[in-house]
């Protein structure tokens, strides 16, 4: 099961024209975070490279503040296509070099070494959506629950659904094959709740789950 969470209130979320990169949580948004529950605990925490979502894993999960546990109780891997798909200046982040500095217990292999991602499209953020749906199928043969820290805008490209608010949560299961072919239209095309606009959610899709 994938289980999507989005990060807590940061400071561009109150201070509109924030105007510093990678903004952090504001107090209320520490707080609100650490009451985040997800419905079972995770074997696999992937968070995006920003310091309000890895806070907010922190918050969520807080064996992430010791190296040791890092390690030893779940395993954690930080993605650059996790990132916000809007080229705001509150959405670029620091280099590697700075993050692993910040969040020494991280590994940052991934990230590039200094924030150059390319600007934002909307086709480049649905090619982003769609890899990482593809990356979530292949590791879900291998751990049952997989716990997602990322952004509202981001989010929009990755599900369908109503959009998420600070520090919601939800939970998902992959779409099998027989349910996208027979399903195909409501399943895959869809609206971005972000941008209004019709959206291709597929292949990989991503549908929700209630969980009592």
């Amino acid at each position: 099961m994938i289980h999507i969470i989005r990060h807590g209130q940061a400071l561009h979320n109150v201070e509109r024209g924030y105007p510093h990169r990678d903004p952090p949580l504001t107090v209320a948004g520490q707080e609100a975070t650490r009451l985040i529950n997800i419905p079972t605990s995770p074997d696999l925490i992937i968070i995006s490279p920003m310091t309000r979502t890895i806070q907010t894993a922190i918050n969520v999960f807080p064996s992430l503040l010791d190296p040791a546990q890092v390690s030893s109780q779940v395993e954690v891997q930080i993605w650059p296509d996790l990132r916000e798909s809007h080229d705001a200046i509150c959405n670029k982040g620091l280099s590697k070099a700075e993050l692993s500095t910040k969040f020494p217990q991280f590994n940052f292999a991934e990230c590039s070494e200094e924030w150059d991602y390319p600007p934002h499209t909307i086709e480049g953020a649905t090619i982003r959506a769609e890899e990482v749906r593809r990356r979530l199928k292949e590791l879900s043969k291998n751990y049952r629950n997989i716990a997602v820290v990322t952004h509202r805008g981001f989010i929009a490209y990755l599900i369908q659904g109503d959009r998420f608010n600070v520090c919601e949560t939800r939970s998902y299961r992959f779409a099998t094959d027989e349910e996208v072919k027979a399903n195909a239209k409501s399943l895959r095309i869809g609206v971005n709740v972000d941008t209004n606009e019709t959206c291709d959610f597929g292949p990989t899709v991503l549908i929700p789950v209630e969980i009592n």
